[in-house]
């Protein structure tokens, strides 16, 4: 008996997994048109027709037992007519073929004779040919998709309780019977944000799609441990059918890192350095505020005076307009376009503007230098608290200071974490990579989080060293991707300390606690990358020790100098020196590929 053309337009049990259902993701590949040649129609699909769709891939396939290919005729023209009329508008030919599905098995290791007999009762109709076997499950060939009853947008409104950020949204226009008689009746709904934490780097609504922390997600953004689940770029909420309304609470950062160090057998808490590092990108309104630190007279500041050194504004701009005794081609020229706050487009930064925002962003206070004329000994005493009549503090005797202020200069001097912390320019290097990391690698809505170093302490029973990283950057992909997770080891310039011994450069102790770390993390989960960042150029033993960490099939290492870290974009200044680079390059796997082609 033939096969009835107008039994495409019905509706078999394969096809009602997707009735009056979207999806969000689609297969892989370029031939969604499809024949699928069986000895029986049962085989991979519906059980009672020949049309179907695989149910892991959503792809609309046609059953044909070449065995009665006549009884097929009528469906198969159809079939080529409708297929061809879906893919019509794709701009490749290759896009546009329709593709037979056969067995692996049935190719006899895929000889072109073995593939000609495949396509032969096609004739015309078919001119490639995709085979179907264990590998076609592996995430890398089919992506399952994500079915689901509609699609809704809807207001949600923040508010903050017991110190985190909440989200409460409504849960209307449902695609189902919200009636209170279905409250037995449980859904998924998936939910996606764009903005409300604009801004807030310490918290997170888009977790990255890590199943083993269910319940942790569960408990930190909702309230019932079994009532949220991760999922692919959304969060799921389990809710009844009834239910007009729910809440999500916003993440925070520093706990989704110490969970995600936990699944690599380490127990990780803020360092005294991360503790600088996160002040000081606080300090600055956030990590994009670090730009400042990409002027190289910046830094030359920050170490020139330390802590308790007192200086002009005459003197600070000298350093911050100079030219680098250790590097005299760069010079502020470089950074004349570079906006670290709002001005005029037409205008260039200046000396000036660069110093003010750093006094602004309370790097430095104001203050002025008196002598007291009893102990003929100078100190610095802040602006807020200068009065006419001073009390020494070395000698503790008042004394007249107004021809002082008068006739004086205002002195400066560091403040904040700055000014507290002896080793805290050893932050600098660390947030200037955070802050260049943002610019190239994330986005208006890019999820990616990031942490300032860390103490990383392995848990009993685990074989893996006690050691910090200097910071961590994580990146959320949509799934089958795994989630990435990149560690960072970053020093300053670098020298000889008074023994000869180098200090500020990477050893071979620090590239193995890299490696093990980066080894820690499961691989059917995350990918991990390692990032060496230096404001100096690396030394060819440096350079070595940087090729161990990647082997022969990942190339993992990242590395990184004043060259990529000052400028805007990573290779805006390297593409002067090394043609056909690709200066715009952001995902990692580019990045690491431009750069060791290179080395």
């Amino acid at each position: 008996m033939p096969f009835c053309a107008d039994i495409l337009g019905c509706c078999g049990r394969a096809l009602l997994r997707g009735l009056s259902g979207d999806t969000d993701e689609v297969v892989y590949g370029k031939c969604p048109c499809r024949y699928v040649l069986s000895a029986s129609p049962h085989w991979l699909g519906d059980p009672c027709w020949g049309y179907g769709r695989f149910s892991r891939g959503d792809t609309a396939v046609l059953f044909v037992d070449p065995k009665h290919l006549d009884r097929y005729e009528e469906a198969m023209a159809s079939w080529d007519k409708t297929m061809r009329e879906m893919v019509s508008h794709r701009r490749h030919e290759f896009e546009r073929r329709l593709a037979v599905w056969v067995r692996e098995e049935s190719l006899n290791g895929r000889t072109p004779e073995a593939m000609t007999e495949v396509l032969k009762p096609f004739g015309t109709r078919a001119s490639t040919i995709c085979s179907v076997g264990d590998g076609s499950w592996n995430g890398l060939n089919i992506r399952p998709p994500m079915m689901h009853f509609g699609r809704v947008s809807t207001l949600g409104v923040m508010s903050t309780e017991s110190g985190k950020p909440k989200v409460s949204f409504a849960l209307n226009e449902k695609p189902f019977d919200g009636d209170s008689w279905f409250h037995t009746q449980h859904l998924v709904a998936s939910v996606s944000f764009i903005g409300g934490l604009y801004g807030d780097e310490d918290h997170t609504l888009t977790p990255p799609y890590i199943p083993e922390l269910n319940e942790f997600y569960a408990r930190t953004m909702h309230f019932h441990y079994d009532k949220l689940r991760s999922e692919s770029e959304t969060v799921g909420l389990v809710i009844d059918a009834a239910d007009t309304s729910s809440f999500v609470y916003a993440m925070p950062v520093a706990d989704l890192f110490e969970k995600l160090f936990g699944l690599a057998g380490f127990s990780a808490k803020l360092s005294a350095g991360g503790l600088i590092a996160r002040q000081l990108i606080a300090q600055l309104g956030g990590v994009d505020g670090a730009r400042v630190f990409k002027i190289a007279g910046v830094r030359r500041l920050l170490k020139t005076h330390g802590p308790t050194a007192a200086f002009t504004k005459k003197s600070a701009l000298e350093l911050i307009g100079g030219k680098d005794p250790e590097n005299p081609s760069s010079s502020f020229k470089e950074f004349e376009g570079l906006f670290i706050e709002p001005r005029d487009w037409n205008s260039k930064l200046k000396p000036e503007a660069v110093f003010t925002y750093l006094v602004d962003k309370g790097l430095f206070r104001m203050g002025s230098e008196l002598t007291c004329p009893n102990c003929r000994m100078s100190s610095w005493t802040a602006l807020d608290v200068l009065k006419q009549r001073m009390v020494c503090e070395l000698c503790g005797r008042e004394f007249d200071a107004t021809r002082q202020l008068v006739n004086g200069v205002w002195h400066y001097r560091r403040s904040g974490v700055m000014g507290a912390e002896r080793n805290a320019q050893g932050a600098i290097p660390v947030v200037l990579t955070l802050q260049q990391f943002k610019i190239n690698m994330g986005g208006l809505f890019h999820s990616a989080m990031y942490s300032p170093s860390l103490d990383l302490e392995p848990k009993p029973a685990t074989d893996l060293p006690k050691c910090e990283v200097d910071f961590v950057w994580l990146i959320p992909e949509s799934s089958p991707d795994k989630t990435v997770v990149v560690i960072g080891e970053c020093k300053d310039r670098g020298g000889k300390a008074e023994r000869g011994k180098d200090i500020g450069t990477i050893d071979a102790k620090d590239i193995d606690h890299l490696k093990r770390v980066a080894d820690a993390f499961p691989r059917k989960r995350f990918e991990t990358y390692m990032v060496l960042a230096k404001l100096c150029p690396f030394t060819a033993e440096e350079i070595a020790l940087a090729k161990t960490l990647n082997d022969k099939y990942r190339r993992r290492a990242v590395l990184l100098t004043a060259r990529e870290l000052e400028p805007y974009h990573f290779f805006e200044r390297t593409k002067l020196e090394f043609a056909n680079i690709n200066e715009y390059a952001s995902r990692l796997a580019r990045i690491i590929h431009e750069k060791w082609s290179r080395v």
